[in-house]
C-alpha cells in the first residue's frame, strides 16, 4: 500500500501458510516459538515479556552486560590507553575486569570489594574482581564486555604467549538465543541469570 502498516499482512500470511503446510495453527506455531501473543495481537506491535535464561532459584542475579565508553569497533582492548583510562567507566577500575555488585548483595554472600569471584550462568562461568557499588540495582550484577581475550594481542591478553586471558569473556555467560521467526539474534531480548561465589 506504500503506507506504514501497523497490521502485518506479511507475518500473517507467512504463519498461515506455514501452519497449513504442517497441519497446525498460527497460534500453535507462536506458542512453540516462545511467543505470548495469540490471534490478531500477533500481527500488530505488542509487548512480549523478556525471556530469562536460568531459574531464579539456581541463578538469583540478573546479569547486565554493558559497553564501555572507551570501546571503539572492538579493538580498544588491545591498547594501553584503554586499560589505563578504564576508570572513566563509572564503577570500573583501571587494569582490572570487575563485576559490579550492590553492597547489600555482597554482604549477604560474604564478598568484599576486591575479592576474586566466579560468575556462573546456565551456559558457562567466568572469573572477575568484585566491585561493590551502589550504582547497580540489588539483585543484579553488571560487567563491562570486552575482556577475556587470550589471543587478541599482547595488551588484550594477560599473558599472550601463554594464551592467558585478561579477565572474563561475558559471552561465556550468554546463551545462543535466536528469534524463532526471523532467525535474528535475540542478544538483547532476554536476560541471563547468574550465581556469584568466591573464586
Amino acid at each position: 500500500t506504500k503506507k506504514f502498516e501497523f497490521y502485518s499482512e506479511l507475518i500473517k500470511k507467512g504463519l498461515t501458510d506455514h501452519a497449513k503446510k504442517y497441519n497446525t495453527t498460527p497460534d500453535e506455531i507462536l506458542k512453540v516459538s516462545g511467543y505470548e501473543a495469540q490471534g490478531e495481537l500477533a500481527f500488530v506491535p505488542h509487548y512480549e515479556s523478556p525471556k530469562r535464561h536460568g531459574s531464579v532459584k539456581e541463578y538469583p542475579f540478573t546479569f547486565i552486560d554493558h559497553k564501555s565508553r572507551l570501546n571503539r569497533e572492538g579493538r580498544s582492548q588491545n591498547t594501553v590507553w584503554y586499560h589505563e583510562f578504564k576508570g572513566v567507566d563509572v564503577g570500573d577500575r583501571s587494569w582490572d575486569d570487575v563485576a559490579k555488585i550492590h553492597p547489600a548483595d555482597a554482604s549477604r554472600l560474604g564478598i568484599r570489594d576486591g575479592d576474586k569471584i566466579r560468575l556462573t550462568s546456565p551456559t558457562g562461568s567466568i572469573l572477575a574482581t568484585a566491585r561493590l557499588w551502589q550504582g547497580v540495582r540489588p539483585g543484579t550484577v553488571a560487567k563491562c564486555y570486552g575482556q577475556g581475550h587470550w589471543a587478541y594481542g599482547r595488551v588484550a591478553a594477560k599473558e599472550y604467549a601463554k594464551f592467558q586471558a585478561r579477565g572474563g569473556n561475558n559471552n561465556e555467560l550468554l546463551p545462543d538465543d535466536y528469534d524463532r521467526l526471523s532467525g535474528s539474534t535475540a542478544r538483547n531480548g532476554g536476560f541471563t541469570g547468574v550465581k556469584i561465589e568466591k573464586a
